[in-house]
């Protein structure tokens, strides 16, 4: 692989981080990067922090406690309307971004002291209904492999060959001869996507590369993020993730227990209905960061982390998702990179490295939810494109003795870029 490497870390395991390649602007690596970014941007606030914690809570209590009063004085139909559909989708949001920083307690980006930050952490994703422990650990592999076509955890497309097996057509004009999903195909997919996507992804991996757990899977029941003993997590893990659990069972139970004090209905829209639209944005925002026509994917031979950690995109989803859900959505370039700032540096972080990385650092100002249907209609597989490789830049090398940059065989080969076509059935299990 090209260039010199430095040593990046990312959960407290060691990764290569490898160079992008060298122009005018001189060779960019994780370790110049980092140094651009201002030393307070990678030191988190414990006390600012948790003022983000009480604000979204604060949020959500005078959503709900709004609602509430509304049905003092609103007729039938617009309480319903409220209750069902407004109120979900707006506290949905809130709850999201409570959501996210749970996952940046995961990160480190919560609070310097471990004990705090898990803490935390567990606690909030426990209450919304997400494994902390065991899916802290699934995503820093994530962020540790980011893109790499064997060993990433989320959303590793599928390979020509492998994709025409998914439509079990044996040659390849009668591959080349399916035509487009109808869109009311392409609607019921997305629908099936966002409504079970996330407990789905917990309880058997889908969508994960075929070499992404540590242990060799027992069968399929064996990649959940429940079982203590899953092929996703280390012996030295397991009561961690019997953690999980039981943070899950203790809410599972409160949750029950609210429902008979106050009624199942007033539990739907209170909790339910907003948690789903919790599970739709989690799955949403990690899948459109990862998936666009002009993000590479590679294999483990061209794979380096700091490639990984840049084929990913900022997306614009407008000034209330940007604000409520903490920047996760518009600047997470710099969060794979270095998954250790807080949400309150990440626009100081990436300014700072933007000018170093150009081409680099990609950005999608387009519509967010159009940016959903565009992916499930032009993202399907990938393959090889020398001449799409070439032309953005990725893999550049410099000739010692010249001085010139040149595109190695390996490299063209070893680039992968996103092919459209019809969409194969639903995955149900994880790949082996």
């Amino acid at each position: 692989m090209p260039g010199d490497y430095i040593t990046e870390t990312v959960h407290g395991e060691a990764v290569t981080g490898g160079d992008i390649g060298t122009g005018e602007k001189g060779k960019i690596d994780v370790k110049t990067l980092r140094d651009r970014i201002p030393a307070h941007c990678l030191q988190p606030s414990t006390l600012r922090s948790f003022g983000w914690v009480i604000h979204d809570l604060s949020i959500f209590l005078a959503l709900l406690a709004g609602t509430i009063y509304l049905e003092q004085y609103a007729s039938r139909w617009p309480l319903f309307i409220v209750r069902y559909f407004l109120f979900p989708y707006a506290a949905g949001v809130c709850l999201t971004g409570l959501w996210v920083l749970g996952h940046e307690a995961g990160h480190g980006a919560f609070s310097t002291n471990k004990t705090i930050a898990n803490s935390v952490g567990f606690v909030i994703h426990s209450a919304l209904m997400s494994p902390y422990f065991a899916w802290r650990s699934s995503h820093g592999r994530h962020h540790q492999y980011a893109n790499n076509m064997s060993i990433d955890l989320n959303y590793v497309p599928p390979m020509r060959d492998e994709y025409k097996i998914m439509f079990s057509r044996g040659d390849d004009d009668a591959w080349d001869e399916l035509m487009e999903d109808t869109p009311i195909v392409v609607f019921l997919r997305i629908v099936l996507q966002q409504v079970i996507g996330w407990p789905w992804y917990l309880l058997s991996h889908i969508t994960a590369g075929p070499n992404s757990s540590p242990k060799e899977p027992r069968g399929w029941w064996d990649n959940s993020h429940f079982l203590p003993n899953s092929s996703l997590f280390r012996a030295d893990e397991f009561w961690n993730i019997v953690a999980s659990d039981v943070g899950l069972i203790a809410m599972g139970a409160a949750v029950y227990k609210l429902g008979q004090m106050f009624g199942f209905p007033t539990l739907l829209w209170t909790y339910l209905l907003p948690l789903m639209w919790v599970n739709h944005w989690i799955v949403m925002i990690t899948y459109l960061h990862h998936t666009h026509t002009d993000l590479p994917k590679y294999t483990p031979e061209s794979w380096t982390y700091l490639r990984g950690a840049l084929a990913t995109v900022d997306r614009d989803p407008g000034w209330l998702l940007r604000y409520m859900m903490h920047h996760i959505i518009d600047l997470h370039v710099v969060h794979h990179l270095f998954p250790r700032i807080p949400h309150y540096h990440a626009k100081e972080a990436t300014e700072a490295i933007k000018p170093l990385l150009g081409e680099y650092y990609h950005t999608d100002k387009s519509s967010y939810w159009g940016a959903l249907w565009t992916a499930f209609t032009e993202c399907q597989w990938v393959e090889p494109d020398p001449m799409k490789t070439i032309q953005a830049n990725v893999y550049t090398k410099r000739d010692e003795d010249t001085g010139s940059s040149k595109i190695s065989d390996i490299d063209e080969k070893g680039v992968l870029w996103y092919r459209s076509g019809r969409m194969p059935p639903p995955v149900v299990r994880m790949r082996l």
